[in-house]
């Protein structure tokens, strides 16, 4: 009969002496292996010996008895060894905390509980097999880090993944973080190569990958991820609102807490003075800058401001909106090292709706018979004043970037103001600075733009209180896109089927928004949104009231799933009508959410800085059969909203009336684009399309993009793209041109945005008249595509983020 060794572990189970356990755990403190083989061998001989003396059929021995006699026979090799072996080989942690600490296995138990609400048993197993498996690896530290990868991987083996995914660690490789520092970011546009951004994007990464992971439902992530549609600002999802537009107003009457509570800055009363009231307004935008993800703006700005310039020179009054747009342009704080993204909302005259609204006059008095109508004269000279400033342009000529300058247009007073029209048309055709919000018939009392081009609901979002006290304001909560041509490839041209994968993904997108709006509802109580929750009324409303917010449905790749759907592209008859039955299918599904909700959802035209390169990549590795985009492989891209192709041949006019007949469809902004081809267009040739587009088309919100070379070397800005500067004959030059709803230098623009720059179909004047001829780059034949192939490498680091 063979004897058996029994002895009793810690835990109070006993188990069958094994040699070859002792012989293992000597191996792994570094033993050799032949010692270690002879040691255990030692150990069960004298067990043994043990049990022959005593007679006994079965020999108890503790795992504390066999270990002191290790380590006494340990000693005469090797005491440090010994002592290693004794301590047990668990070696110490680099915790989270930047210091050394001691490995507790029941740390592993006791976080598993708290963070997955997994059963303690299971938390203790898993918790001694990581302890094990740690202590053969015979390391001197491991991280915090390590440790929870182990952790997540014994989790997986036993089939825990929603525990695994609570307990997962977010961050970034190392390899990508590196490659931030030293090459930075193509994802967008905006953001400069400098260590503020670097950490932005670093914590952009964490906040992601924590939305994806936590935040969002498995299958709203996973849409997501795949591409059916495109949460935009994922890495603020979990935070923040979207945009915002503000009443300058309110803060005039009452005062400025840039925090929001007063605690942590200095509180200001009501402006007496106009340079303050002007460094104020700046300071607003900042301020809520720091509480939202999007754009920041003021609507009827000028005509707000007016009571604070009156009775002052017009060389003073240039000088205040020269500060205000200095400010602007020169606050490199928001959002991990940017200036505010930022607008203005400017009227030539002072609009109906306010004309016999009470004023608000320096330090915030309010005078029943002093109404915005006694400052007509005041509100066009600030906005002549605001004009001349972006026309001169910086201390080098360069033009403003932001705020953006937004002027509001009546189609039925066109004629009214034609000198003022004329100094922004001169302006459209020096810099392409000014947006023109065309308040078409079909368009609510209130209009103003934000952010790219997104509608604000003024009228939706406000009463006539508001209108009276100052309080107009209203912004995007959260922004969602469609992915258009994806749905064409999974319908197989079913019509039927086509409508049907819509309607799920818009009932996807209104997910999202329900989800978004309990998340700032919560954050607002948490009291992280301070500024953007400072009490307005004695009702207790809030400066934003969530559910006057707008949740924005967008859409890409109209033309290339009409396209896919019909053969036929959005110019073309047959592509044109499918396209306006689907937006109106959309526009439909988005009033049925809106009805049943009670909230302000609207259909808008989505910018697609990103998504529309990053859905077609998507698609491009997914449908290779099907795909259809513009450009090929990691260049291509998909056409914006319902825009007609970039580089499609057809004449302007025509391409305004087919993008216009979509505006009205849209209740949440669309935006057309006129890419100027001449160096120096003619302002009265741009005056006088601008009052064909605004009287002649349903366009609602529209922009003259001019291309510039700016040149590091004199600073000489020049129309239009150029090898080498105009003026010195440099080759250090830069180009500028509007990525989307703003100017930006092009080499922050992804391979997708760098694509359509090429594709642009760019149009001139003849004798003040539209032409369909295109005027091309201002370079020698042949060498347009030499210089974008130059441009390809120069910028071949594009780090452009996979979510």
């Amino acid at each position: 009969m063979t004897q058996q060794v029994i002895f009793v572990r810690k835990s109070d189970r006993t188990e069958v002496f094994d040699a070859n356990k002792i012989a293992n755990s000597l191996l792994n403190v570094g033993l050799q292996a032949s010692l270690a083989i002879n040691i255990a061998n030692e150990i069960f001989e004298e067990i043994k010996d043990a049990k022959d003396t005593s007679g006994n059929s079965e020999t108890e021995i503790s795992s504390k008895e066999i270990k002191a006699n290790i380590y006494e026979k340990l000693k005469i090799n090797d005491l440090g060894l010994a002592n290693k072996y004794l301590k047990g080989n668990i070696p110490k942690v680099r915790t989270s905390l930047s210091t050394f600490g001691d490995f507790e296995v029941n740390k592993i138990s006791k976080s598993l509980a708290e963070e997955t609400n997994i059963d303690e048993v299971i938390a203790r197993k898993i918790a001694k097999t990581v302890e094990k498996q740690i202590g053969g690896l015979n390391l001197e530290f491991v991280t915090a880090p390590l440790i929870r990868e182990i952790v997540c991987v014994e989790l997986l083996k036993n089939g825990l993944e929603r525990e695994r995914k609570l307990y997962t660690r977010l961050g970034m490789p190392v390899y990508d973080v590196t490659f931030l520092i030293e090459h930075g970011s193509k994802e967008n546009a905006n953001l400069q190569f400098n260590p503020e951004t670097i950490h932005k994007l670093m914590a952009d990464q964490i906040s992601k990958e924590y939305s994806l992971i936590k935040v969002l439902p498995l299958d709203l992530a996973d849409a997501h991820m795949r591409g059916e549609i495109h949460i935009h600002d994922l890495d603020y999802f979990a935070l923040r609102p979207f945009c915002f537009s503000h009443d300058i107003r309110f803060f005039l009457k009452h005062g400025l807490k840039v925090d929001g509570v007063g605690n942590h800055t200095a509180v200001a009363g009501p402006s007496r003075k106009p340079d303050v009231a002007f460094l104020h307004a700046a300071k607003v935008l900042a301020s809520a800058q720091v509480n939202c993800a999007g754009g920041q703006g003021f609507s009827y700005f000028n005509t707000f401001m007016a009571p604070y310039v009156s009775g002052l020179p017009y060389e003073k009054v240039k000088q205040l909106a020269q500060m205000f747009i200095y400010e602007m342009s020169m606050m490199y704080v928001a959002r991990g090292g940017q200036t505010v993204f930022s607008s203005i909302d400017c009227d030539m005259e002072v609009p109906e709706q306010f004309k016999n609204i009470p004023a608000i006059l320096p330090g915030g008095i309010v005078k029943e018979n002093t109404t915005y109508s006694d400052f007509e004269d005041e509100t066009r000279t600030l906005f002549n004043a605001f004009v001349d400033v972006y026309l001169q342009g910086d201390f080098t000529g360069k033009a403003f970037n932001f705020p953006k300058f937004e002027v509001q247009l009546y189609p039925k007073k066109i004629d009214k103001n034609e000198d003022m029209l004329l100094k922004v048309s001169q302006l459209a055709a020096k810099f392409g600075t000014p947006y023109y919000i065309i308040n078409q018939p079909y368009m609510p009392l209130y209009a103003c733009y934000q952010c790219c081009s997104f509608l604000m609901p003024l009228t939706d979002a406000n009463t006539e209180d508001d209108v009276r006290d100052g309080t107009i304001r209203g912004g995007g909560l959260q922004v969602v896109t469609i992915n258009l041509p994806q749905i064409a490839y999974e319908s197989n041209r079913s019509e039927n089927k086509f409508f049907e994968i819509l309607k799920d993904r818009l009932e996807k997108a209104k997910r999202v928004h329900l989800l978004k709006r309990e998340i700032i509802k919560k954050n607002q109580n948490l009291g992280m949104l301070p500024f953007m929750s400072q009490i307005v009324n004695e009702k207790g409303d809030k400066y934003l009231e969530v559910d006057r917010q707008s949740c924005i449905m967008g859409l890409v790749g109209m033309n290339e799933c009409v396209k896919f759907m019909t053969d036929c592209e959005l110019h073309e008859d047959a592509g044109w009508k499918f396209g306006l039955n689907v937006m109106s299918k959309m526009k439909g599904i988005v009033a049925e959410i809106r009805k049943e909700t009670g909230l302000i959802f609207s259909l808008a035209r989505t910018p697609a800085e990103s998504c529309s390169y990053r859905l077609s990549q998507i698609d491009y590795k997914r449908f290779p059969d099907k795909f259809i985009a513009n450009g090929e492989g990691n260049n291509s891209y998909y056409t914006n909203s319902f825009h007609i192709r970039p580089s499609a041949n057809v004449p302007l006019w025509k391409r305004l009336n087919v993008e216009g007949s979509f505006h009205p469809l849209t209740d949440g902004g669309a935006m057309n684009h006129v890419w100027l081809g001449e160096q120096n267009p003619d302002p009265e040739g741009i005056l006088s399309l601008t009052k064909k587009i605004a009287t002649k088309t349903a366009i609602q919100y529209m922009a003259f993009t001019k291309d510039l070379t700016v040149c590091s070397n004199c600073n000489f800005v020049a129309g239009g793209l150029h090898n080498n500067c105009p003026g010195c004959n440099s080759e250090s030059v830069e180009w500028w041109s509007r990525i989307t709803g703003y100017y930006q230098n092009i080499k922050g623009w992804n391979k997708g945005k760098l694509k359509e720059l090429q594709d642009r179909r760019r149009y001139g004047f003849e004798n003040s008249d539209i032409t369909a001829k295109e005027i091309s780059f201002t370079m020698k034949e042949g060498s347009y595509e030499a210089k974008f192939e130059k441009l390809k490498e120069k910028l071949k680091y594009d780090t452009s983020l996979d979510f």
